[in-house]
């Protein structure tokens, strides 16, 4: 096999291991995503079941729907960070990297230059961002009204203070994990500018 050959089949077999890598972090983040909506269907389940069942629980309904959408949202928010974190970034780097084999490699197809601009576009951070923040909002909402339902009965004075403390707790674990994931990504320009 001459080196020709022999540097034509390393070029594929890379460009095919970029491929699978490619694919399998596609189908972790898309896992993930299928988690926080389980996570957000799962709260709403289990207040629907304390609701329609006659638990001899000595603590309010209340309280436990809070329990449950705090969690809910706790999860949500860790789901959200490990995917915009981690396995978006790795899948950025992973096109990028198939991308640039095809522009230094004419005989490579060109399936990238798409796919890259769909999924690793600036804008399509904060898109993904919302699918996240507005399942995390859904039951910071549920557990904002069942932390108000719940002083009205018990403490009519401090409803106002409570829930207010609640809500700008929740909120600033959401708006952090949202700072947190909202942050650019490498530009096409920039890997194209890449020395070949």
């Amino acid at each position: 096999m001459s080196k020709a050959e022999t540097e034509h089949e390393n070029i594929t077999q890379t460009y095919a291991e970029v491929g699978k890598m490619e694919r399998h972090a596609l189908s972790i983040q898309a896992r993930l995503r299928m988690l926080a909506s389980l996570w957000l269907w799962g709260c709403f389940a289990g207040m629907a079941y304390i609701l329609t069942e006659n638990l001899n629980i000595h603590i309010p309904n209340e309280l436990i729907f809070l329990g449950i959408n705090t969690t809910g949202i706790i999860g949500i928010c860790m789901l959200w960070m490990l995917d915009l974190k981690v396995y978006h970034r790795q899948l950025i780097w992973i096109m990028s990297e198939a991308l640039y084999l095809e522009s230094k490699y004419s005989w490579l197809p060109r399936l990238r230059k798409f796919r890259y601009a769909s999924y690793c576009h600036h804008d399509s951070s904060p898109r993904m961002v919302w699918y996240y923040f507005v399942q995390a909002s859904i039951l910071l909402l549920i557990g904002a009204g069942s932390l108000i339902v719940w002083l009205k009965k018990h403490i009519p004075d401090g409803v106002a203070g409570y829930a207010s403390l609640y809500v700008i707790i929740t909120s600033l674990i959401i708006i952090i994990v949202y700072i947190l994931t909202d942050d650019k990504v490498p530009m096409i320009d920039k890997i194209s500018k890449r020395k070949h």
